[in-house]
């Protein structure tokens, strides 16, 4: 079998118009077709695969628990597995002072959980009237509805628009098109003006919205410490998260850090929040946490949070079929004890330094980009019309799908998104390769971008 198109098979493919090569098997970097193709997988799907492909060592330890007991019902009973990981997760969490864990099963779920613990707290607190969320944009926090709604990108409103919640929003840090940094010209001079002013127009931004509002109705504030396929991995300007958790204190508004898919060690940190001292009261993992091996994700709070619960309504309401399933439990120990017995995160920055930097200076100066940005295992391209004026793409051309599929066919894996100039206009990749790459295989991924960027024809 070649490929697969539509209407061909019983799968309901997610791109209708697509010929879909085969895949057989994986191994550390790399994706194999049925015809031998061989692919190097910059992306990791949604920068999910962080420990490669094919992990014998992962696959082996989350067997041997599926052979003992793969499912038992979180109402009814706790597991060993379960108790393990959940340890595991809270001694990695410490710089947090997070210590509490509920397992669930995709990064969308967690983020829902996320927001309903915190407008439980709020009512078993006696502050029922602090319900509104704030997000930011562009930004994103999955498809389940209420994370769809706390989603920035707003060409989602097109189809969903009637289904969804009202949330409240104000910028993401965005250095390439934020208003202030319009007037530089290169790239230097634009990080330059992003850090010297983005703290405090972003936290101006937030403050006017929460006055306007009412503190006394607001109950969390949601985003990413460091911005995935929404922005390109743009990382926050200095002293901005400084200025957001003075904020969010002062008016007692929770911060929920939306790690799914910047946490895991994903920016040489476990979690991208301890770049910048910051302490949210719940984080949100996903996607790293279980290498791609089983869907696994995870809400982490503190004690004295659920002590209040406990207190009040006697516990956490929220609930799901697989939630501290031993399976799911298997895979985020398995996954945390590989990190921890290899020194993964401690022997990945070398390379991560070195592929940033070659990024950077190959893939810049290449037609149609616009800026390369990233910290760790993580970095965005943004695509543009004109370098100059940084004008985006009309969506009409559709640059970010059809060039991820070009690149496909040169044999990388990226992940494309689109609309983050404007809600509409606007086009990017985003990788997250494997943290076990090597040098030679960041040069490998630096040579197929730049050869893919350079033979493509819009």
């Amino acid at each position: 079998m070649k490929t697969i198109h539509y209407p061909e098979g019983n799968v309901l493919l997610r791109n209708l118009s697509k010929a879909y090569p085969v895949c057989t098997h994986g191994k550390g970097v790399n994706l194999f077709d049925t015809q031998g193709k061989k692919y190097f997988d910059a992306s990791g799907g949604a920068l999910v695969t962080n420990l490669g492909h094919g992990n014998e060592e992962l696959a082996a330890a989350i067997f041997e628990q599926i052979k003992k007991v793969a499912y038992v019902n979180g109402t009814q009973f706790t597991t060993q597995i379960m108790e393990d990981a959940a340890a595991l997760l809270a001694e990695k969490a410490a710089p947090l002072g997070l210590n509490k864990v509920a397992l669930l099963s995709s990064g969308s779920e967690a983020v829902e959980a996320a927001i309903k613990f915190a407008r439980q707290l709020w009512v078993d607190r006696g502050f029922p009237n602090k319900h509104k969320l704030i997000s930011r944009t562009p930004g994103y926090h999955g498809n389940t509805l209420y994370a769809l709604s706390a989603s920035g990108r707003p060409h989602y409103k097109k189809v969903y628009g009637p289904l969804i919640s009202s949330v409240l929003t104000v910028s993401a840090p965005y250095g390439y098109r934020a208003p202030f940094t319009q007037s530089t010209e290169t790239y230097d001079e634009i990080l330059t003006e992003y850090h010297a002013k983005g703290a405090d127009y972003y936290a101006q931004e937030l403050e006017t919205l929460i006055e306007k509002e009412g503190a006394r109705t607001i109950s969390a504030f949601i985003f990413e410490p460091v911005s995935g396929s929404s922005t390109g991995a743009w990382v926050p300007p200095q002293g901005y998260f400084k200025r957001v958790q003075e904020i969010c204190k002062k008016n007692d508004i929770l911060m929920i850090a939306d790690e799914v898919m910047c946490g895991a060690g994903r920016t040489g940190k476990f979690f991208a929040s301890e770049h910048y001292g910051l302490k949210p009261d719940i984080a949100v993992l996903g996607k790293g946490i279980n290498a791609g091996m089983l869907p696994a994700s995870a809400v982490m709070v503190k004690q004295s949070d659920v002590d209040q619960m406990k207190r009040a309504s006697g516990g956490f309401m929220h609930a799901q079929t697989y939630m501290q399933v031993p399976s799911l439990a298997a895979t985020v120990h398995a996954v945390l004890k590989f990190l921890n017995t290899h020194a993964v995160l401690e022997k990945s920055h070398a390379v991560s330094e070195y592929w940033l930097q070659e990024l950077k200076r190959n893939i810049l100066p290449l037609h149609y980009v616009g800026c390369v940005t990233g910290i760790g295992h993580m970095a965005g391209v943004e695509f543009v019309q004109d370098k100059t004026t940084r004008a985006p793409f009309p969506i009409s051309k559709k640059f970010a799908a059809k060039f991820a599929q070009h690149a496909q066919d040169q044999g990388i894996i990226l992940w494309p998104n689109y609309g983050q100039a404007d809600g509409v206009n606007g086009d990017l990749i985003i990788m997250g390769p494997s943290l076990l790459m090597t040098k030679p295989e960041a040069d490998e991924c630096i040579g197929l971008l730049k050869n893919a960027i350079e033979t493509f024809n819009i």
